[in-house]
C-alpha cells in the first residue's frame, strides 16, 4: 500500500518551507476503522502528512540526500480531521550538516487541528538514482 500524504505542494522555498495540502475522500479505508460511526484521521497520519512534505522540502534544496524520519519530539492533535475536510500542511525545516528538523501544523477550515517537531536522518543518495529539483511541482501538477 503506498501512504502518499500530500496531494499538492502549494508553495515551496527549498530548505526553508513549503505549503501543501490533502483532501481526504469518504472512501479513504483508514475511515472503516477509525472509528466506526465517528471517522477520523489518524493522529499518525497526520504525522506522516508533516514528516512527508518535510522531506520534500529538505530534498528540494539537497537532492544529494534521503531524509529518514528518525524521531518526532512532540506531536498534539486539537480537532479532528473528517472524511471531506481539505487539510492545508506547513512545515518550516531547518537543515544541520548530519540531520534535519521540521516544525510542522495542519490546518483545517482556517484553524489549527495538529503541530508536529520531527527529526530527519540525512542519508546520501547515489548520483544516478538522484531526482533534480526542478522534478517537484506545484499547484495541479502533484507531488
Amino acid at each position: 500500500m503506498r501512504w502518499l500524504l500530500v496531494d499538492k505542494i502549494l508553495e515551496m522555498v527549498p530548505g526553508e518551507k513549503a505549503t501543501g495540502v490533502r483532501c481526504f475522500s469518504r472512501s479513504e479505508l483508514f475511515f472503516m476503522d477509525h472509528f466506526p460511526g465517528h471517522p477520523i484521521v489518524p493522529g499518525v497520519l497526520q504525522i506522516e502528512m508533516i514528516a512527508q512534505l518535510g522531506g520534500k522540502c529538505i530534498m528540494a534544496a539537497h537532492p544529494e540526500f534521503l531524509p529518514v524520519l528518525t524521531s518526532v519530539k512532540s506531536a498534539r492533535f486539537r480537532r479532528a480531521i473528517e472524511p471531506g475536510q481539505r487539510a492545508l500542511i506547513h512545515v518550516e525545516v531547518t537543515i544541520r550538516k548530519s540531520y534535519s528538523l521540521a516544525n510542522g501544523w495542519i490546518e483545517v477550515e482556517g484553524k489549527k487541528a495538529a503541530s508536529a517537531d520531527v527529526m530527519y536522518g540525512l542519508m546520501p543518495i547515489p548520483e544516478a538514482k538522484r531526482i533534480s529539483p526542478d522534478e517537484y511541482r506545484l499547484e495541479g501538477e502533484g507531488i
